[in-house]
């Protein structure tokens, strides 16, 4: 059962990698975090395997964050301490992402770079061009389009030769806290889909995952959607700040009893966050 929903994450972001987010997913797929407290300054983050048949050195990320919340800089350590990848945020006075410069290091090729611009409506403050360059070079923009409820309801999708290459439309799952983003090909062939949620600051969950959740709202166990009786699953532990956010978080692979009940324990990964505050 854990296989099957780490083979489904995986398998989700290894498409979202082989075909390329759609470009509405740079707006949608901003990093944020969820905050119950005071806004942040910066967050530290460290990801330690705990499996004793897996070694695997722990990793860092760093977050930094402007005065209304806005994440400005992520910058993540490899095994050795060294910088694998730097992102940058830019933000215009109404807090709307403008610019996202991402350095990152591919190995036997080097540092490569992408940027993305992101061009608003100065009346519906919603985006009305997207701009993804690569190496300096335009690699794709898309033209969105905006419904009479004021969300963006399809983009065009133009390549580096200014010709046609895809059309993405979304679908809003209110209920489900997910957006849904279905891309085609000019001649309408369907290509793929992709989620974001609607409101980023609550949690969602692909379609074949199930959640539970504790009361604040933070995960307890994710399942697939058909998990019985025997399967297994993930269980999550949190300790947190006096601010109600969390600073360690346990994974655990878990048997599943009656009614869910969480049997069999083993301890995966952990996260622990050092949180700065303003």
């Amino acid at each position: 059962m854990v296989g099957r929903i780490t083979s489904t994450l995986i398998l989700l972001f290894y498409v979202s990698i082989l075909w390329a987010q759609p470009m509405v997913g740079y707006y949608f797929g901003r990093d944020r975090e969820v905050n119950r407290g005071r806004k942040f300054k910066s967050i530290e983050e460290t990801y330690e395997v705990k499996l004793k048949e897996v070694n695997v050195p722990a990793i860092k990320i760093v977050k930094t964050f402007d005065v209304k919340g806005n994440i400005t800089s992520k910058i993540s350590y490899g095994a050795e301490g060294g910088v694998s990848s730097d992102m940058k945020w830019i933000y215009n006075p109404n807090g709307d992402f403008l610019e996202r410069k991402h350095r990152y290091f591919v190995n036997m090729v080097g540092w490569r770079e992408e940027l993305v611009r992101i061009e608003y409506n100065p009346d519906t403050r919603m985006p009305e061009k997207i701009t993804v360059e690569r190496e300096g070079k335009m690699l794709q923009r898309a033209t969105v389009t905006i419904d009479t409820l004021g969300r963006i309801e399809m983009s065009q999708v133009y390549n580096a030769s200014g010709a046609l290459a895809f059309i993405e439309k979304l679908i809003y799952l209110q209920p489900a806290n997910i957006i849904r983003v279905l891309v085609y090909r000019p001649n309408n062939q369907f290509y793929g889909t992709w989620s974001y949620p609607i409101d980023p600051g609550k949690e969602f969950a692909v379609s074949a995952v199930s959640q539970e959740k504790y009361d604040n709202g933070d995960i307890r166990l994710e399942t697939l959607t058909d998990a019985s009786k025997g399967d297994q699953a993930y269980y999550y532990e949190y300790k947190y700040d006096s601010q109600g956010n969390w600073i360690e978080k346990d994974t655990y692979q878990v048997n599943l009893g009656k009614s869910n009940k969480i049997k069999k324990k083993k301890l995966e990964h952990r996260i622990t966050r050092k949180i700065t505050y303003q």
